[in-house]
């Protein structure tokens, strides 16, 4: 059961991240799915599409690399890289031309063969910062991250 449950995260990081695919949402998603992130917190499979929509529009050239996953009893674990370019607004923030990698640890909670939760812990922080709306004191604001 883990390899079917891999795949079905590798399927929601390749044709929904990468190539925007969120009719695959309802294959891949149960009806109550929640994605647990305390920045971008979703429920239901509409959440989750309004959320990778909102991504996608403001970095259409998004693509996410999958560099470890690994399951174990009804999880699965995924280490991922996403690049980027700010190309439209995001959250109020004018779109700024400047590429982004950004960083993520993703659980997924099954049951069955559908993604039930994920839990998201990804570097918003550091999307801010390359995107020069947040700085550290003593760096400035062109400072490369």
């Amino acid at each position: 059961m883990s390899d079917k449950r891999e795949a079905v995260v590798r399927r929601y990081i390749q044709e929904v991240w990468n190539h925007g695919k969120l009719e695959v949402i309802d294959e891949l998603l149960t009806n109550d799915f929640v994605n647990h992130d305390p920045i971008e917190p979703a429920r239901g499979r509409d959440g989750m599409r309004d959320l990778v929509r909102k991504y996608r529009t403001a970095f259409p050239d998004v693509r996410c690399e999958i560099q470890d996953l690994f399951s174990a009893g009804d999880r699965v674990v995924a280490r991922l890289r996403y690049t980027g370019t700010h190309r439209s607004a995001l959250e109020g923030i004018p779109p700024t031309g400047r590429q982004a990698i950004v960083t993520e640890i993703l659980i997924a909670s099954f049951v069955g063969e559908r993604i039930r939760e994920v839990y998201a812990n990804w570097d918003a922080l550091g999307l801010m910062q390359q995107l020069g709306v947040v700085t550290l004191p003593g760096k400035s604001a062109s400072a490369g991250v």
